[in-house]
């Protein structure tokens, strides 16, 4: 297993306080006050979590599934509190830190090359991601 360096980490803290940030964004486009960056992550954001969970085939329990992951960053909710999920506690951080790592991704926030963990995260995600 390859570990994740204080980089990584470092980048997976800024996502994270992104997909944070995410629903005041969403407002300030409600209300068109919003900056170029805020288009740009939201639209990171949306396609980040779409292609989540690519494992999960039924339509409704992964639009779930997706919906808890978001909501556990958005609020910090860790997984025993969270609610109802269709997976174990290993397997939900897997997808959660998968997303995280994907906005990362679609932000341009990760070097060529670089993968934040031993790719377990991607496989569980549903395989690769779109090439850009």
């Amino acid at each position: 297993m390859v570990s994740v360096s204080k980089v990584d980490e470092d980048i997976k803290d800024v996502a994270k306080r992104l997909i944070q940030g995410n629903e005041k964004r969403e407002r300030r486009i409600r209300l068109h006050r919003e900056s170029a960056f805020d288009k740009v992550a939201v639209k990171a954001i949306a396609d980040a979590l779409a292609s989540s969970c690519g494992n999960i085939t039924t339509p409704t329990i992964r639009k779930h599934m997706q919906r808890k992951i978001y909501e556990s960053i958005i609020h910090s909710i860790p997984y025993e509190y969270i609610g109802e999920v269709y997976c174990g506690r290993r397997q939900f951080y897997e997808y959660r830190n998968a997303f995280i790592l994907a906005v990362a991704e679609e932000l341009g926030m990760v070097p060529p090359g670089v993968h934040g963990g031993s790719g377990k995260a991607d496989k569980a995600a549903g395989g690769e991601r779109k090439a850009k």
